[in-house]
């Protein structure tokens, strides 16, 4: 029969707990994370809001608010590429090396690209034409309200929203960033956002008036999804609020540039 001393046990247990804490402490240190937060701005220092960034190495994405701010937590430390993106300016890659445990603090500029992305329309030029065959096809068939160049051109606005108050059962209602929002009266919801394309392609969080005037050849509106064109009409959207469909600009056609 064998039998052993309490001490022994106890050293025993001691040497368990210690072989314990020695696997235990590198996985410890593997999931230290870090924080980033910053500010993104334009040229001229404006806070700039609702920027996408997203972290490369993870997938984690984040939107500025209405001051040009974010916070990215639970980085892996290390080197680590981050993206900025929003519409009508210009994208950027930004690298940066983050301590473990640390919040790093940037500020990043984006650039307007207005003439730009035109240049990028040219590349595309005869299968935007083609496109824009659709949208003239879609406005000889009586249905929805169609805005051409030309009524831009007539009418000047200093907003692309100053074109809808002359468009039938639409309004405009203030949002939540002090800028206009656009909503069909024939939906009886109080808020209830159309959906948005441009250039044939779905898109979520926009605002009608990020899109410049001069940028646009022609906007299909429809106040809900009877006569919709099926290319149009998507599942688990908000097609029965409506749809605004823009098409940017093509470089090189008949009539002044603004």
């Amino acid at each position: 029969m064998r039998v052993c001393s309490t001490g022994h046990i106890a050293a025993q247990a001691a040497l368990a707990l210690a072989a314990f804490m020695i696997v235990a402490r590198p996985a410890a240190a593997q999931a230290r994370t870090s924080v980033i937060i910053g500010t993104v701005k334009d040229e001229v220092g404006k806070p700039i809001e609702d920027v996408e960034i997203t972290a490369l190495k993870t997938g984690s994405t984040v939107r500025t608010d209405t001051a040009g701010a974010f916070a990215l937590s639970a980085l892996p430390a290390g080197s680590i590429d981050m993206s900025f993106r929003r519409l009508a300016f210009a994208p950027i890659l930004v690298a940066l090396r983050i301590s473990a445990n640390d919040t790093t603090e940037i500020e990043v500029t984006l650039s307007v690209v207005a003439q730009q992305l035109t240049g990028v329309v040219t590349l595309a030029a005869p299968e935007h034409r083609r496109i824009l065959d659709a949208f003239e096809a879609n406005s000889k068939l009586g249905i929805g309200y169609f805005i051409t160049r030309n009524d831009i051109l007539e009418r000047h606005p200093t907003m692309l929203s100053d074109m809808m108050r002359t468009v039938p059962g639409a309004r405009l209602v203030p949002n939540n960033f002090g800028g206009t929002a656009l909503r069909f009266g024939r939906t009886g919801r109080s808020d209830c956002p159309p959906q948005f394309f441009i250039d044939g392609i779905q898109v979520s969080d926009f605002g009608l008036d990020e899109m410049p005037p001069v940028d646009v050849e022609g906007i299909e509106l429809y106040a809900g999804s009877a006569g919709l064109p099926p290319q149009y009409n998507r599942i688990n959207s908000t097609v029965n609020c409506g749809t605004v469909v823009i098409w940017t600009r093509i470089p090189g056609n008949d009539g002044p540039d603004t």
